[in-house]
């Protein structure tokens, strides 16, 4: 369940950084596009054309797909309405991570998805205020997690599986605390524990393969 838990703290932490790559991306190509060539008259046929930076433009001359590269290793493409709003960003960056953000008419991000060099994957859901509601995740060890935070930003429920047959879920309270774990592993065991607000066990319920079950408490003692 430990395992699990920092799984989950982690994938919270991998949300932010894959936020914040996105965005400078963004930077990176909005500002690559308007430095771009003017548009030609007439229609021309390339056999290959060789530019750092790239420019599709409407009717009245809005870029609406940019890309460009940078000095850093970063590569990236934008589409934007005809308002000129970012909507969709792709990209790539010299740690080998590849990521796809969607974006509201308000110019939030509220879908990103990502890889990493490390073999991690991971998608998450933001609301229009910005804040994480959803993350998903798996990585090179096995581990495939999943979280729901509520509107402050905090996980609420975690789930997921582990490499060596484990499966879990949590529930924590507003501060943060875990209230309830339920979980099931390669041995055959089945368990589930109630935590108090000091994130102490207060009741213990389970089965092993054996078929035996147990009800230890730190307040009861079960009956033979």
């Amino acid at each position: 369940m430990d395992n699990l838990e920092s799984r989950i703290r982690a994938l919270e932490a991998s949300n932010r950084r894959q936020r914040y790559s996105i965005t400078a991306l963004a930077g990176i190509i909005v500002g690559g596009a308007f430095i771009a060539a003017t548009r030609p008259d007439g229609d021309a046929t390339f056999d290959t054309v060789t530019c750092k930076a790239w420019k599709v433009v409407d009717n009245d001359g809005k870029p609406r797909i940019s890309t460009s590269t940078s000095a850093d290793g970063a590569a990236a493409t934008t589409w934007a309405d005809k308002d000129g709003k970012l909507r969709i960003i792709t990209s790539t960056d010299a740690a080998g991570v590849a990521a796809t953000a969607l974006l509201d008419k308000d110019g939030k991000i509220r879908i990103s998805t990502s890889t990493s060099a490390t073999g991690a994957a991971a998608t998450t859901w933001h609301d229009k205020d910005g804040k994480t509601r959803i993350g998903a995740s798996t990585d090179a060890a096995g581990v495939a997690a999943t979280a729901l935070y509520d509107k402050d930003g905090k996980t609420r429920i975690g789930a997921g599986t582990l490499a060596d047959g484990t499966a879990a879920t949590t529930w924590l309270d507003k501060d943060g605390k875990i209230r309830i774990s339920t979980s099931t592993n390669a041995a055959g065991v089945a368990a589930t524990k109630w935590y108090d607000k000091d994130g102490k066990t207060r009741i213990g319920a389970g089965t092993l393969a054996d078929g035996t079950v147990i009800l230890p408490t730190s307040d009861l003692q079960p009956k033979p």
